[in-house]
């Protein structure tokens, strides 16, 4: 019998359960973020097409809704840095990065509050205002969803859940963080610059 025969079989790995369904949660949430963002295209073109004006000059601003797009991207590099951290098994910087991460979407969901109120917009106006407030709140909702992901995956790697071999949950988080960031990254051509 050869030496090699002796040895210890390897620790069998966790199956990739958390990516594989985060993968399609995710699949599913952009599919259903890009339903509504197809509505209000839609909707939108056939009041152009009769002459109907979406909104009035100047009451959507692309200031606002800029800093969001650019806040999202610094964002992606975060949660990247915090994929990268936990599989190095260096925490800190693993928890810096997931806080960044963290007040980064504080900070995008507190923008699109100001944009919201900035319009003026209201639930029983017209078309295109309901239109507005269903497609950012969608958004909203899948940013609540991302954040309370994140704060979960922090919360498990404080207490020493992740391991380089085992850290599934924070790649998975950062999966469904760069798709929700990616729902914004469209809609803001769509929606805001496009007007």
């Amino acid at each position: 019998m050869t030496a090699t025969a002796r040895l210890p079989s390897p620790e069998l790995r966790r199956p990739r359960t958390v990516l594989v369904g985060t993968l399609f949660a995710s699949a599913a949430a952009a599919m259903v973020y890009f339903g509504v963002l197809a509505l209000y295209v839609s909707r939108r073109a056939e009041a152009r097409a009769l002459g109907v004006e979406w909104f009035p000059e100047g009451v959507v601003e692309l200031g606002p809704s800029g800093w969001i797009f650019w806040t999202l991207i610094m964002s992606s590099f975060t949660v990247q840095w915090a994929v990268q951290a936990i599989q190095n098994e260096d925490r800190p910087n693993a928890y810096v990065a997931l806080g960044l991460t963290m007040l980064f979407g504080a900070a995008v969901f507190n923008q699109m509050w100001f944009i919201l109120n900035d319009t003026g917009f209201s639930l029983d106006g017209t078309e295109a205002q309901f239109l507005f407030f269903v497609l950012n709140g969608t958004f909203i909702a899948f940013l609540i969803l991302a954040m309370a992901f994140l704060l979960l995956t922090v919360l498990r790697a404080m207490f020493g859940q992740y391991s380089p071999r085992q850290n599934d949950g924070v790649p998975a988080a950062a999966m469904f963080w760069h798709t929700v960031a990616t729902m914004y990254w469209i809609t803001w051509i769509a929606v805001y610059v496009t007007k």
